[in-house]
């Protein structure tokens, strides 16, 4: 009875190999095993330019050429995407980003299919490729200089969505894609590392929530997260829901439900203090539509640089939850009858207050800072 399984599994390994070898010799775009972090810099505007930055966690010359490429992807936010790329497994990668963080996109290779593609001996080492695959340039990263940027893009002028060109095949995400829920929601425990911010992401018709409980329960309610107090919980958890369960209602009984499970129970308070009183408009017209920004189906939800953010298909109270999160400021909205649950494209600056009330006013939203009052939520153990 064994045997059949370990063929099957065989099977599956030497199909998602040859997918990967296929993918990459055509040069039509670059397949990676798993996604560890987002580029915090980059737009996510379509790019001329693609930067592949292979490195190692022991390899101590990539971490000075991180600093760099940090430095290089800042100046072409809107033109160049340089993703990091490591063969080594999740478990050692996350731990060492906790303690040389960097703010570019980083990735896994699948037993270093993409390195030894490109013959790849010598570490750090880079490969700039146009919208078509073509290579460029390769060699030390630490020699690709901005006037080299320049040159490139003043020849490459075709631009392809990010995750058109960089795609993402593994058993982790086969095993989400192919996952169906039999209930409208569920949470596990996971080991990752602790993150600043909730990782919400979207495969098909399921939404995935990483993070803390207190982080899980802020998406839930559409709150920052500093409204939200519990003690003694140090665990990470994934919640998965679908699609379908996107208005707030649903979203605070799934929250009730979960802590119930775990042994808690949710206390509100009302609180006083800096809120961003918010009116919706009766009229969703001036709205992005959805063919605004496509990152496909399995991505995340939300892109945050240190200016704006993005969102892809995402409704009014999930585009206010990050508003709230980014500002880190209760959000509190004067006109709860009109939240809509359509789906919408958004793209907003938040660095500085006047250009984002300005940018919320574009969309028909009006916006203030003020004083008032505020949900504040308290899990306590039953």
């Amino acid at each position: 009875m064994i045997q059949p399984k370990l063929n099957l599994i065989f099977m599956r390994r030497t199909l998602l190999i040859l997918i990967l070898l296929a993918f990459t010799h055509s040069y039509a775009q670059l397949t990676f095993s798993e996604r560890v972090e987002y580029s915090e810099i980059a737009t996510p505007k379509e790019k001329p330019l693609f930067f592949v930055d292979f490195w190692a966690t022991w390899c101590v010359p990539c971490i000075h050429v991180s600093t760099y490429l940090n430095t290089l992807q800042e100046q072409f936010r809107d033109d160049l995407y340089i993703v990091s790329l490591t063969k080594e497994p999740s478990n050692i990668v996350r731990p060492f980003l906790e303690k040389h963080p960097t703010r570019l996109a980083v990735s896994i290779d699948y037993e270093g299919t993409n390195f030894n593609n490109y013959k790849v001996k010598v570490l750090p080492y880079g490969i700039l490729f146009n919208a078509k695959g073509d290579i460029l340039w390769q060699g030390n990263p630490a020699n690709i200089t901005p006037k080299i940027i320049r040159t490139f893009l003043s020849k490459n002028n075709s631009k392809i969505p990010i995750y058109d060109f960089l795609k993402y095949s593994s058993y982790e995400n086969e095993a989400v894609s192919d996952f169906i829920l039999d209930k409208d929601f569920e949470i596990r425990n996971i080991k990752i590392a602790p993150s600043s911010s909730a990782i919400i992401e979207r495969a098909e018709n399921i939404t995935s929530v990483k993070g803390s409980l207190s982080q899980i329960v802020a998406y839930l309610l559409k709150v920052n997260e500093r409204q939200i107090s519990v003690k003694e919980n140090h665990s990470q958890y994934e919640l998965l829901i679908k699609e379908n369960h996107n208005n707030s209602l649903k979203e605070k009984e799934i929250a009730n439900h979960i802590l119930k499970n775990l042994g808690y129970r949710l206390k509100k308070e009302n609180r006083a203090g800096k809120i961003i009183e918010i009116w919706l408009p009766s009229d969703t017209s001036k709205y992005w539509t959805t063919n605004q920004i496509d990152w496909g189906e399995k991505n995340a939800k939300f892109l945050v640089d240190d200016s704006q953010f993005y969102a892809d298909n995402i409704s009014v109270s999930d585009f206010l939850y990050k508003l709230s999160e980014v500002t880190d400021l209760p959000v509190v909205i004067k006109t709860q009858n009109l939240l809509s649950n359509e789906l919408f494209d958004w793209q907003l600056h938040y660095k500085f207050a006047d250009l984002m009330y300005a940018n919320l006013l574009e969309l028909g939203i009006q916006a203030s800072e003020s004083s008032g009052n505020y949900s504040k939520y308290f899990i306590e153990k039953e």
